[in-house]
Protein backbone atom coordinates (compact mmCIF):
# COMPACT_ATOMS: atom_id res chain seq x y z
CA UNK A 1 0.00 0.00 0.00
CA UNK A 2 1.53 3.42 -0.94
CA UNK A 3 1.15 6.17 1.34
CA UNK A 4 0.50 9.63 0.20
CA UNK A 5 1.98 12.70 1.86
CA UNK A 6 -0.40 15.49 2.07
CA UNK A 7 1.30 18.82 0.33
CA UNK A 8 -0.14 21.98 1.42
CA UNK A 9 1.60 24.24 -1.35
CA UNK A 10 -1.05 23.53 -3.75
CA UNK A 11 -3.90 24.02 -1.81
CA UNK A 12 -2.54 27.14 -0.26
CA UNK A 13 -2.00 27.94 -4.24
CA UNK A 14 -5.52 27.00 -4.90
CA UNK A 15 -7.35 29.17 -1.61
CA UNK A 16 -5.36 31.62 -3.19
CA UNK A 17 -6.92 31.74 -6.31
CA UNK A 18 -10.53 30.34 -4.88
CA UNK A 19 -9.81 33.97 -2.90
CA UNK A 20 -9.15 35.62 -6.03
CA UNK A 21 -12.55 34.78 -7.44
CA UNK A 22 -14.35 35.68 -4.55
CA UNK A 23 -12.51 39.18 -4.77
CA UNK A 24 -13.48 39.34 -8.34
CA UNK A 25 -17.00 38.57 -7.45
CA UNK A 26 -17.12 40.91 -4.96
CA UNK A 27 -15.97 43.92 -6.48
CA UNK A 28 -17.89 43.01 -9.34
CA UNK A 29 -21.41 42.75 -7.39
CA UNK A 30 -20.33 46.02 -5.33
CA UNK A 31 -19.83 47.70 -8.72
CA UNK A 32 -23.10 46.89 -10.44
CA UNK A 33 -24.99 48.04 -7.28
CA UNK A 34 -25.79 44.39 -6.50
CA UNK A 35 -23.44 44.06 -3.45
CA UNK A 36 -25.95 44.52 -0.61
CA UNK A 37 -28.94 42.12 -2.04
CA UNK A 38 -29.49 39.52 0.81
CA UNK A 39 -29.63 37.41 -2.78
CA UNK A 40 -25.77 37.83 -3.55
CA UNK A 41 -24.60 35.95 -0.41
CA UNK A 42 -25.48 32.73 -2.59
CA UNK A 43 -23.31 33.65 -5.70
CA UNK A 44 -20.33 33.92 -3.35
CA UNK A 45 -21.75 30.88 -1.60
CA UNK A 46 -22.28 29.31 -4.91
CA UNK A 47 -18.48 30.41 -6.33
CA UNK A 48 -17.27 29.40 -3.22
CA UNK A 49 -18.54 25.92 -3.40
CA UNK A 50 -17.53 25.93 -7.23
CA UNK A 51 -13.78 26.55 -5.77
CA UNK A 52 -13.63 24.09 -3.84
CA UNK A 53 -15.30 21.33 -5.72
CA UNK A 54 -12.84 21.98 -8.44
CA UNK A 55 -9.62 22.75 -6.01
CA UNK A 56 -10.40 19.32 -4.50
CA UNK A 57 -10.46 17.70 -7.74
CA UNK A 58 -7.38 18.91 -9.29
CA UNK A 59 -5.41 18.44 -5.89
CA UNK A 60 -6.78 14.71 -5.73
CA UNK A 61 -5.94 13.83 -9.60
CA UNK A 62 -2.60 16.05 -9.61
CA UNK A 63 -0.68 15.74 -6.41
CA UNK A 64 -2.98 12.75 -4.26
CA UNK A 65 -2.42 10.84 -7.95
CA UNK A 66 -6.37 9.94 -7.74
CA UNK A 67 -6.15 8.58 -4.23
CA UNK A 68 -8.61 10.91 -2.82
CA UNK A 69 -9.81 9.56 0.83
CA UNK A 70 -12.97 11.71 2.40
CA UNK A 71 -10.49 12.64 5.12
CA UNK A 72 -7.90 14.44 2.19
CA UNK A 73 -10.97 15.90 0.37
CA UNK A 74 -12.39 17.00 3.73
CA UNK A 75 -8.75 18.86 4.51
CA UNK A 76 -8.32 19.64 1.45
CA UNK A 77 -11.46 21.72 1.31
CA UNK A 78 -11.67 23.20 4.57
CA UNK A 79 -8.02 24.56 3.77
CA UNK A 80 -8.90 26.52 0.46
CA UNK A 81 -12.04 27.81 2.59
CA UNK A 82 -9.67 29.23 5.27
CA UNK A 83 -7.15 30.40 2.50
CA UNK A 84 -10.05 31.88 0.12
CA UNK A 85 -11.65 33.81 3.73
CA UNK A 86 -7.88 35.18 4.39
CA UNK A 87 -7.48 36.56 0.49
CA UNK A 88 -10.89 38.00 1.19
CA UNK A 89 -10.37 39.57 4.27
CA UNK A 90 -7.28 41.04 3.46
CA UNK A 91 -9.24 42.69 0.47
CA UNK A 92 -11.68 43.60 2.52
CA UNK A 93 -9.44 45.73 4.89
CA UNK A 94 -7.35 46.91 1.50
CA UNK A 95 -10.67 48.03 0.09
CA UNK A 96 -12.21 49.64 3.25
CA UNK A 97 -9.41 51.76 4.24
CA UNK A 98 -8.38 53.31 1.03
CA UNK A 99 -10.18 52.27 -2.21
CA UNK A 100 -14.35 52.57 -0.67
CA UNK A 101 -13.61 54.78 2.65
CA UNK A 102 -17.92 54.75 2.11
CA UNK A 103 -18.68 51.07 2.22
CA UNK A 104 -19.52 50.54 5.79
CA UNK A 105 -21.88 53.54 5.28
CA UNK A 106 -23.32 51.82 2.20
CA UNK A 107 -23.47 48.93 4.21
CA UNK A 108 -25.46 50.47 6.81
CA UNK A 109 -27.78 52.36 4.63
CA UNK A 110 -28.97 48.63 2.63
CA UNK A 111 -29.50 46.76 5.78
CA UNK A 112 -31.57 50.37 7.37
CA UNK A 113 -33.20 50.21 3.94
CA UNK A 114 -33.96 46.23 4.26
CA UNK A 115 -35.29 46.78 7.42
CA UNK A 116 -37.63 49.66 6.42
CA UNK A 117 -38.72 47.72 4.14
CA UNK A 118 -39.68 45.17 6.16
CA UNK A 119 -42.00 47.22 7.66
CA UNK A 120 -40.12 49.05 10.92
CA UNK A 121 -41.55 51.51 13.38
CA UNK A 122 -40.98 54.70 12.25
CA UNK A 123 -40.19 55.19 16.39
CA UNK A 124 -37.75 52.49 16.15
CA UNK A 125 -35.71 53.98 13.45
CA UNK A 126 -33.38 56.31 14.53
CA UNK A 127 -32.40 53.70 17.53
CA UNK A 128 -31.92 51.36 14.48
CA UNK A 129 -29.73 53.47 12.68
CA UNK A 130 -27.68 54.31 15.63
CA UNK A 131 -27.25 50.73 16.05
CA UNK A 132 -26.29 49.85 12.91
CA UNK A 133 -23.73 52.40 12.36
CA UNK A 134 -22.17 51.82 16.05
CA UNK A 135 -22.09 47.85 15.11
CA UNK A 136 -20.76 47.90 11.50
CA UNK A 137 -17.28 48.27 11.81
CA UNK A 138 -14.23 46.78 9.52
CA UNK A 139 -13.27 44.55 12.56
CA UNK A 140 -17.06 43.03 12.60
CA UNK A 141 -16.94 42.79 8.92
CA UNK A 142 -13.71 41.07 8.71
CA UNK A 143 -14.65 38.83 11.40
CA UNK A 144 -17.94 38.16 10.30
CA UNK A 145 -16.54 37.33 6.77
CA UNK A 146 -13.74 35.04 8.07
CA UNK A 147 -16.29 33.33 9.99
CA UNK A 148 -18.47 32.90 7.34
CA UNK A 149 -16.22 31.83 4.76
CA UNK A 150 -14.65 28.49 7.00
CA UNK A 151 -18.18 27.87 8.54
CA UNK A 152 -19.75 27.41 4.97
CA UNK A 153 -16.58 25.98 3.57
CA UNK A 154 -16.18 23.25 6.13
CA UNK A 155 -19.87 22.29 5.51
CA UNK A 156 -18.85 22.74 1.31
CA UNK A 157 -15.84 20.48 2.21
CA UNK A 158 -18.00 17.56 3.84
CA UNK A 159 -20.68 17.74 1.14
CA UNK A 160 -17.55 17.51 -1.70
CA UNK A 161 -15.83 15.23 0.59
CA UNK A 162 -18.82 12.53 -0.02
CA UNK A 163 -19.25 12.45 -3.26
CA UNK A 164 -15.45 12.17 -3.81
CA UNK A 165 -16.04 9.28 -1.42
CA UNK A 166 -18.33 7.65 -3.11
CA UNK A 167 -17.10 8.35 -5.82
CA UNK A 168 -13.46 5.70 -5.19
CA UNK A 169 -16.09 3.79 -4.40
CA UNK A 170 -17.44 3.59 -7.78
CA UNK A 171 -14.32 3.21 -9.63
CA UNK A 172 -12.96 0.29 -7.29
CA UNK A 173 -16.14 -1.33 -7.47
CA UNK A 174 -15.71 -0.71 -11.82
CA UNK A 175 -12.41 -2.29 -11.34
CA UNK A 176 -13.15 -5.34 -9.73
Amino acid sequence: MTTYTFRWKPLFGIGFISGFIQVTIGVSMYLTGIYFVPASLFVSILALAACIAAGTRWYGRHVLDGHTTYWSALLAGAVIAVCTGLVYVAYNVVSVSFVYPHFLEDMVQAEFARRQALGMDASQAALALETLQKETTLRRLVAENLSGFVRFGIVLSALTAIAFRRKARRVACARS
